[in-house]
């Protein structure tokens, strides 16, 4: 390049404003704080141009805004212990509850264990009633039997008695032979007795009226059926008892016809109502001590 040259780029380079000529950088930041002036001066016109806050006014809106925040923060704390003192009677009232709720299942557990003991008397009573209640029933059946309450039926043994056939005086079967085989049967473990289908009870009476036989004050004619509920060993043991005996050697000294009979089911009526009547005995108290005895 010659001096010529050089000459005229200086002299353009002169001419030239900075912008063109200005580092890019030296450029950007100076046209920034540039425009950053500008437009804080133009808004301080807009808004009148008042002139920049004095210190005394920098620190009297510092001091407001600080006691602002200062009255915030006092708010927060008493709102905060108030909130903390509910918590605490929230939690003391649970926990009090929690108390009473164990108090009452203490209580309610004690209640079951009393009553569980209770339960385990009442079951050991019922059922030690309920074997007494069993004995009784058996025993009150066998009384109702026993005593002609009640009509049975069951297997027994059936003997026909009667008159000897020659028809002699002698030979005629009378209510003292009808009673040996009747405390035969009871002694050789009848249940339940009845003659020509009048049942016997305690207090069944078999006497001689005249020449018949009368059984609970009903008079009876020969043949005189005697029917007894009892096992089919019943005839076996009758044998063995003395009563029993006793009426054998007289059938066969007076000629009695006596037919015995195994039966598998007989049925005895109950009683007659007569025969049923409870009856007791008691003290009859003595007169008066200011009375004296009659002749």
């Amino acid at each position: 390049m010659n001096a010529e040259t050089t000459g005229v780029t200086r002299e353009r380079e002169q001419t030239l404003p900075d912008r063109v000529t200005m580092p890019l950088l030296t450029l950007v930041t100076n046209d920034a704080i540039d425009e950053d002036y500008v437009h804080a001066a133009q808004r301080r016109a807009v808004a009148g141009g008042a002139p920049p806050a004095s210190p005394g006014t920098r620190l009297r809106g510092a001091v407001v805004v600080t006691a602002v925040f200062g009255l915030l923060i006092a708010l927060a704390a008493v709102q905060t212990a108030r909130d903390s003192d509910v918590q605490q009677a929230g939690r003391d009232a649970l926990v009090q509850r929690i108390d009473e709720r164990k108090q009452e299942v203490s209580s309610l557990e004690g209640r079951i264990r009393t009553l569980r003991r209770q339960t385990t008397d009442l079951r050991s009573t019922s059922s030690r009633v309920q074997g007494q209640l069993a004995e009784a029933t058996v025993s009150l059946r066998a009384l109702q039997i026993a005593t002609g309450f009640v009509p049975v039926h069951g297997p027994g043994l059936r003997v026909t008695v009667s008159d000897n056939p020659d028809g002699s005086a002698d030979g005629r079967v009378r209510a003292t032979d009808l009673r040996l085989l009747v405390n035969g049967l009871w002694q050789a473990g009848a249940e339940a007795i009845a003659i020509n289908g009048r049942r016997l009870s305690n207090i069944s009476a078999i006497i001689n009226s005249n020449i018949a036989i009368a059984v609970n004050r009903t008079p009876l004619t020969p043949p005189y059926v005697v029917a007894a509920i009892g096992d089919r060993s019943l005839a076996s043991r009758l044998q063995d008892t003395t009563s029993g005996a006793q009426f054998q050697a007289l059938a066969g000294e007076f000629g009695f016809a006596v037919d015995r009979q195994n039966e598998t089911e007989l049925v005895l009526p109950s009683a007659p109502d007569t025969q049923l009547r409870l009856r007791y005995a008691g003290q009859e108290s003595g007169p008066p001590d200011n009375q004296e005895d009659s002749p």
